[in-house]
């Protein structure tokens, strides 16, 4: 339910977007971002796509909303995020999140929270960082999480990336240690486009672990507006990724 739910919001939004941003003064629309994107290991790469819109509350205060889809081993996976921040000043935003994601075809839920920031580390650097702690059911599958970005210009149309994140799972007949490392660059095509590329490695360790993976991924970005102090979107969480390459959620 909750993918048709979002399936449906994210072709209304696209529809609606330009008009949004035409409206954004008016209405507190800072920036709409769309994104497509392919997903994957060498041979199985999975289409997903994610709608993102970041509204002022006040000037130094923000409202970021994400809706997802991807396309998974086990099923079409829908995901809604929100963000709740505070940029004190330019180049430095803190707040909190909520995740909520639900598997098509199944009852499989997953439900996160946690704490985020995002800073300048000087001129053409900036970094993200993300906490949380969540339950998927059924099973009352609990995990902690963390995960960390870091961005430095290169060019004024390259960008390098560099992410990664760790989680700890527990559940009664399952236990194990999930990682993911990834990099890659960002190359401006227009001043509101951009092609995102990186190539990572994913893996379980603990008594339930599993073998190394390989993945990598590609997408388009398309912007409108400008964020909070022209700052990038918070990253929607993540937090089952390495499950989720495995077929396992």
């Amino acid at each position: 339910m909750l993918c048709r739910a979002v399936a449906l919001s994210v072709l209304s939004a696209c529809a609606l977007a330009p008009l949004a941003a035409k409206a954004q003064s008016s209405l507190g629309f800072r920036q709409v971002e769309a994104a497509l994107a392919a997903t994957g290991t060498p041979g199985d790469l999975r289409p997903e796509a994610r709608l993102s819109a970041d509204l002022a509350i006040t000037a130094a205060h923000g409202l970021q909303f994400d809706l997802s889809l991807a396309d998974q081993p086990t099923g079409t996976l829908g995901a809604i995020d929100a963000h709740l921040y505070l940029t004190p000043r330019p180049g430095r935003s803190y707040g909190l999140f909520g995740h909520l994601s639900d598997l098509d075809g199944t009852d499989s839920t997953t439900v996160a929270a946690g704490a985020e920031a995002r800073f300048a580390l000087g001129t053409g650097a900036r970094a993200e960082v993300k906490a949380g702690i969540g339950v998927r059911n059924p099973g009352s599958f609990d995990f902690l999480f963390v995960e960390g970005w870091a961005e430095r210009d290169l060019s004024p149309r390259v960008t390098l990336i560099a992410g990664a994140m760790a989680a700890d799972y527990d559940e009664a007949d399952f236990s194990a240690t999930g990682w993911q490392a990834q990099a890659g660059l960002r190359l401006a095509l227009a001043p509101h486009a951009a092609l995102e590329t990186t190539v990572g490695h994913s893996g379980l360790a603990g008594s339930d672990g599993d073998g190394g993976e390989t993945f990598a991924r590609i997408g388009l970005t398309v912007s409108l507006g400008g964020g909070a102090s022209g700052e990038r979107l918070f990253r929607p969480a993540r937090p089952l990724a390495p499950l989720q390459l495995r077929g396992l959620e």
